[in-house]
Order: structure tokens, then sequence, then C-alpha cells
């Protein structure tokens, strides 16, 4: 694969793998919430402290994590607008790429897009990071005031799961910009992962060019000018806000998704170089075809009731293929 495999991905990915067996079924998810609950406050606090939450709410994740009353779910109860999976955030971080759009749309306003993921969590492409999730607060941070969220009216909560599948695609797609009539299969840049997820899941009547480069400024178009997305700013603010309040809690309560997708990276690869392996051993004449068949079948069968495949995992027929593609036969 692109990306070097280090220690600490290892490490994060046992320990992901660990959490996921605790909580697989709703029994054993139970029995893991009951067992953080008795947990002594020590423990708990050192493992607020190994996720990064300050001092000062500390308090707050301890109460979190026995399931007690606390600020963080009041305020989140409180709320009458939340952010729905697929929602565009557009936003100005560089002033002057900005302007420079304004050659493709005269009033031109955004220099980056980020879509929801899930919850308060994006999925964006950047510079020296490519495609990757960050909590919202990380998204909006140093980017000027008049940041916006746009809404297709065709997008609902019945879409959810298939976006959700969707935007893991591309993640850790590597970030470039490269003239191309068409769209970008191995690099993503901000705006043009917003198409290909809008184009992958098959949403009629977006208005998003399919033909040249896209830019920030085609989404300013689409949300000033197009029937079908709807500015939902005002109804989401109070929810940024919150967000913005909470930028410690939300990072470790996104931890669990993150490294999550993360691990079923990694399974996969793992799987691919094991597909490599056996098709070695079996041109070495070290096991039967017979025995190399079974074991292939056996992966296919593992693959092809998972909910994710990535863009840089190839998959033959008999799996996965696509974000779009229901895990069902």
């Amino acid at each position: 694969m692109a990306q070097q495999y280090t220690i600490r991905d290892a490490a994060r990915n046992l320990a992901a793998a660990d959490l996921f067996r605790k909580i697989s079924t709703e029994e054993k998810a139970a029995k893991f919430a009951e067992e953080l609950q008795n947990m002594p406050d020590a423990m708990l606090q050192t493992m607020a402290r190994m996720s990064g939450i300050p001092a000062h709410q500390t308090a707050l994740h301890l109460a979190m994590m026995r399931g007690q009353e606390n600020e963080f779910s009041r305020g989140l109860n409180a709320l009458d607008g939340w952010f729905q999976t697929g929602d565009l955030i557009l936003m100005t971080g560089n002033l002057a790429l900005a302007q420079a759009q304004k050659a493709l749309y005269k009033d031109a306003r955004s220099s980056h897009v980020a879509i929801v993921h899930a919850d308060f969590i994006c999925i964006d492409a950047i510079p020296k990071v490519g495609a990757s999730n960050r909590v919202i607060p990380d998204v909006l941070a140093d980017v000027e005031p008049g940041w916006r969220v746009i809404r297709h009216t065709s997008v609902g909560p019945e879409n959810t799961d298939h976006i959700m599948r969707a935007c893991s695609f591309y993640l850790a797609q590597p970030y470039k910009i490269l003239p191309s009539k068409k769209s970008a299969k191995k690099f993503a840049y901000c705006s043009e992962l917003a198409r290909k997820v809008y184009r992958d899941i098959g949403v009629a009547g977006t208005g998003i060019p399919d033909d040249r480069i896209i830019a920030p400024a085609h989404f300013d178009r689409l949300a000033d000018h197009h029937p079908n997305w709807v500015d939902v700013t005002d109804s989401l603010r109070p929810a940024v806000e919150f967000c913005q309040k909470y930028p410690e809690i939300l990072r470790a309560t996104a931890k669990m998704f993150i490294d999550g997708l993360k691990l079923n990276r990694r399974r996969f690869e793992e799987r691919t170089e094991l597909l490599a392996k056996i098709r070695d051993l079996t041109k070495a004449g070290k096991i039967s075809k017979e025995d190399a068949q079974d074991a292939v079948a056996q992966i296919r069968e593992i693959e092809h009731n998972m909910n994710h495949t990535f863009w840089d995992v190839p998959r033959k027929a008999g799996g996965f293929n696509g974000p779009g593609e229901d895990k069902t036969a």
C-alpha cells in the first residue's frame, strides 16, 4: 500500500480491534458499558488523559463514561438542528485562493469544501494529509466567519449508510490537483472529493460539473442559485457553536469511529497481502490449486459481507467492489 504502516499504527489497530471485540454484540456492548461505569476514578482519569481530554473537562468526561447526567448531553439534547450525513461545509481559509476563483464565479467566497461523514465528523482532502476524517471544530479552525452549510433536497436520513460508505471509500487518498476532464481515481482535493462522493451515491440533479477540474467556487454557485441545494447554516449555527465548545470531547468520542475505519482499511490490506502470498505459494507448487481456491473463496466471503471497501484495495469478481454497492448479494 502507498502509506507506510508504522508501529504506532499497529498499536492503535490492536487497541481498536480489542475494543470492537468487546462491543461486537449488544450484550457485549452493554457489559462493556457497565465495566466502564464501575471503573475506579483513577483509571477513568488515566483514560481521559490518554484521549487528550484537558484537566478542566476530566470530570465531564468521567460523567459521560459513567452514563451520568452532564452538561454535554444536556447541551446536545437542547439543540434543534443537527448535522446530516452528506451536508457540505463551504468555508474560506485562504483569502487569496477565494479571490482567485472569482474568475470562475463572480461571487465566489470559499476556498475549501468538507463533507459531513457522520454526526460531527467530516471528511475532507487537505495538502500533506490527503482525504481524512476531522471533527467540526478542527475543520472550522482558522477560517473566516462566513462559513456556510448546504444540503441537497434529495438527501435524507435514508441515504446515510450509502453516503457513509462512499465517504469511507476515499479515505487516505493523497492530495493532488491535476488538470483533467474526468474525475480523479487515485488522488483527491477538497471539491473533487465532494464531487466523487455525490457521483458515487447517484443523486440526481446536483448540478455538480463532471467534465473538468472542480473548485469550491462551483459549490458557491450551487449554494447561491441551484434550486436543489438549500442553505441550512442558520439552523446549524448552534450545533457548530456547541461543537466548538467541546473540541477535546468530540475528538475523544470520534476516535473509535476514525480508528475503526483505519483498522478496516488495514484488514483489507492484510487480506490483499495474503491473496498475493497464496498466489505465490501456488505458483511455487507449495500448496495445491484446490487448497488455494478454498482459501481465496474464504477471503472473498469475508469481504462480501463487509460494509466498506477502499479505493486502493483492488478486488475481483466475488467481492465488494465499490463504495455505492450494498454488502448483500
